[in-house]
């Protein structure tokens, strides 16, 4: 049980952490793809994404059971990372990152059901307690790393 707590922790550090990391990184993306009038979309694209699909995988869930839209959620996240950190312009940047959302929707809202699975009522409180601190991490570590990515290595990294 731990490793899977360890694993679901992970799943929700990533999702979080892509939507931190990345307002650091957003000029420096800006500057290289051109399209300031399309920056806000960067963000957004991934927030609508997701939150748009948490119903979607909840209920898939629950008809089909948690770890064929858990792994579907990783593989999208990934996906869309990866288009992300390859974009030649701000348009393939922004369907990047609503695949990336299409998969973190996933990431989040599937974390917090399987705890509810697997975890005592009793102890479910603790376990929350420890994925809203991963939000609470990503707030602070996000910026820092994607500040960090751009400087040192480049923008592309923070996906």
């Amino acid at each position: 049980m731990v490793l899977l707590i360890i694993g679901l922790v992970l799943a929700m550090l990533l999702a979080a952490l892509s939507q931190t990391a990345l307002s650091a990184a957003m000029p420096t993306m800006v500057g290289e793809l051109g399209g300031v009038d399309q920056m806000l979309w960067v963000m957004t694209a991934f927030m609508l994404a997701s939150t748009i699909t948490m119903p979607i995988y909840g209920k898939m869930s629950d008809l089909i059971g948690r770890k064929g839209p858990m792994i579907f959620a990783i593989i999208a996240f990934i996906f869309g990372s990866v288009i992300g950190a390859l974009a030649p312009d701000m348009g393939v940047l922004i369907a990047g990152r609503i695949v990336q959302g299409l998969g973190g929707g996933g990431l989040i809202i599937l974390s917090h059901a399987i705890i509810a699975d697997v975890v005592p009522v009793r102890e479910r409180g603790k376990y929350m307690g420890i994925m809203g601190a991963v939000f609470a991490v990503a707030s602070v570590v996000g910026p820092l790393l994607g500040g960090w990515l751009t400087e040192e290595i480049g923008w592309r990294w923070t996906f």
